[in-house]
C-alpha cells in the first residue's frame, strides 16, 4: 500500500463500506465460504471448496468490472512485472503437454487459473484507480476476518470438544489434539489465521472495527494458531512482531500489540500444555515439536529430492505441473515416506518444473 492507502490515513472506510454492502457480501462468498465448507465427497476432498471459490471470485470480479471505467482498464501499477510473470507461467502450462506429456485437461486448468489470477489483479488495481480501493480492500479484510473467526471456533471445538465434530459441518481433526479447521490441514488453518490477524489489525486501524475489539479477535486467532501446532505459526508470530516494530504508520496500541505477538504465542503455548498435562488430554503441538515428533514432516527429504531433480534437469525442468510424476518415478536413496505432490517451497517448485533460467526470470519479476 502507498502511504495514502494506509489505514491510518483512511478515515472513511466504514462510511465507504456502508454504501458498498454487495461487495462485502460477494467478498465473503469468494473468500470465507469456501474455507468453511467441511462436507466433501470422493474422489476429490476439496471439489466443493474449489467450485465455491471460483463462483464467488467470479461474482465479485463481475461487480468490480461494473465499477470500473467505461472504456478499457487502466494499466495496474506493477503490471510491467506481474503480468509478464503470469504470462510466462501460462505459456509454460500450455506447452507442458507437448514438452512433458501433461494431460491437456490439467494444462488447460492450470492456464485458466493463472488467467483468473491476472484478471483479479487487473480488476483490483482498476478499482483503486477509480476510487473504489478502500471499499474493495475493506470487503476483502472483512471476508478474511469472518473466515478466521469461524475457523477459530471450529479449531477450538476440534481440540477441546472433538466429539462435536460431525464431519459434515465441522471437520474431524486428522491429528489428535491439533486444530485443522474445515480446511482439514493444520498448516492451511495456520496460514488463514495469520492473514486474518493482519486483516483484523487493518480493520481496527481503518476504524471499521473498534480497536480493542479487533485486538481481542487477533488474540483469539493467535491462540488457535497455537492449537494448530504448525511451524508456520512460530514464524508468523515473529513476522507480526516485525511488522509492529517497523511500521511507524500504525497507531501505538497496534504496534505494541503486534510487537508482543511472540510473547502471547509463548503464553498460549505454555497454558495449553499445562491444560493438556492436567486434564490428561493430548496437545498435538507439543507432540509435534518434541524430540519424538517429526519436526520437519519430511520436508528436508523432499527438498533434497527436489535438488537432485534440478541437477538432473537444470535447463528446462521436468515440465510445469509434472513434479509429482517425475518425483514418483525417480529413484532416491533418501525418499521420504510421506506422499508429496509439490515441493512445499515456491522457488524450488519453479526451479524444478521450469528450469533454472525461466524460474530465475519469473522470480525476479
Amino acid at each position: 500500500m502507498s502511504g495514502s492507502d494506509h489505514p491510518g490515513a483512511n478515515t472513511s472506510a466504514r462510511q465507504v463500506l456502508i454504501h458498498d454492502t454487495p461487495a462485502a457480501l460477494l467478498a465473503c462468498l469468494a473468500l470465507a465460504v469456501p474455507m468453511l465448507v467441511a462436507f466433501n465427497m470422493p474422489p476429490s476432498a476439496t471439489y466443493f471448496n474449489q467450485a465455491l471459490a471460483m463462483l464467488g471470485w467470479g461474482g465479485w470480479m463481475v461487480l468490480l468490472a461494473k465499477a470500473g471505467p467505461d472504456r478499457g482498464l487502466p494499466l495496474p501499477r506493477g503490471a510491467s512485472a506481474a503480468f509478464p510473470a503470469l504470462a510466462l507461467l501460462t505459456v509454460a502450462a500450455l506447452v507442458a503437454p507437448m514438452w512433458a506429456g501433461l494431460p491437456w485437461a490439467l494444462a488447460l486448468s492450470n492456464a485458466a487459473l493463472l488467467a483468473a489470477a491476472g484478471l483479479a489483479a487487473t480488476l483490483g488495481a482498476s478499482a483503486c484507480r477509480v476510487g473504489k480501493g478502500a471499499s474493495v480492500f475493506t470487503a476483502f479484510c472483512i471476508a478474511l476476518v469472518l473466515a478466521g473467526l469461524v475457523s477459530s471456533v471450529i479449531g477450538i471445538i476440534q481440540v477441546f470438544a472433538p466429539g462435536l465434530a460431525d464431519g459434515d459441518w465441522i471437520a474431524r481433526t486428522s491429528v489428535e489434539g491439533r486444530a485443522v479447521g474445515n480446511l482439514r490441514q493444520p498448516n492451511h488453518l495456520c496460514s488463514l489465521l495469520l492473514w486474518a490477524i493482519v486483516a483484523v489489525v487493518w480493520l481496527g486501524e481503518a476504524r471499521v472495527l473498534q480497536r480493542t475489539f479487533s485486538l481481542a479477535l487477533a488474540a483469539l486467532m493467535l491462540f488457535v494458531v497455537v492449537l494448530s501446532g504448525s511451524r508456520s505459526g512460530v514464524i508468523g508470530a515473529a513476522m507480526l512482531a516485525l511488522w509492529g516494530l517497523l511500521d511507524s504508520r500504525l497507531t501505538r496500541p497496534s504496534r505494541v500489540a503486534l510487537s508482543l505477538a511472540p510473547v502471547a504465542y509463548g503464553l498460549f503455548w505454555l497454558g495449553t500444555s499445562a491444560w493438556a498435562q492436567h486434564s490428561q488430554h493430548v496437545f498435538g503441538g507439543a507432540v509435534r515439536f518434541s524430540t519424538g515428533g517429526d519436526i520437519s514432516s519430511s520436508r528436508f527429504g523432499i527438498w533434497s529430492n527436489t535438488l537432485d531433480l534440478i541437477r538432473a534437469y537444470p535447463w528446462a525442468g521436468v515440465g510445469f505441473g509434472e513434479f509429482n510424476f517425475a518425483w514418483s518415478l525417480t529413484e532416491f536413496p533418501n525418499r521420504p515416506v510421506a506422499f508429496f505432490d509439490h515441493t512445499h517451497n515456491l522457488p524450488l517448485q519453479f526451479a524444478v518444473e521450469l528450469g533454472l533460467p525461466l524460474a530465475a526470470t519469473v522470480l525476479a519479476l
